[in-house]
């Protein structure tokens, strides 16, 4: 095993003020041109509403299917599987959410 020596370890340059060795700003916030603070939260929102619809609709379209009032069970299975992926995303984003 080889031993590291830190001295030989390049340093990234010292950033301060937020501003780049270069003299341009670094950008303090993920947020793009025009976004709001908000916009996380906004999008978190819509978020929810879509996982929300697309189960609705999925449990509509089962319940359907079992009172014989539809025979495609392929579109039932697709919408069954959106609402799955959609459910699994929020709650992977859920969790990667810092909580205090």
């Amino acid at each position: 095993m080889t031993n590291i020596n830190p001295a030989s370890i390049p340093q990234l340059p010292q950033v301060a003020n937020g501003s780049a060795p270069d003299g341009k700003l670094l950008p303090s916030s993920g947020l793009s041109d025009g976004e709001k603070p908000g916009a996380f939260s906004g999008m978190l929102n819509e978020m929810l509403s879509s996982t929300n619809d697309q189960m609705v609709n999925a449990n509509t379209q089962s319940q359907a299917m079992l009172a014989g009032e539809s025979k495609n069970i392929h579109e039932v299975m697709i919408a069954l599987e959106k609402a799955n992926i959609s459910f699994r995303f929020i709650n992977q984003v859920r969790n990667k959410i810092p909580h205090e």
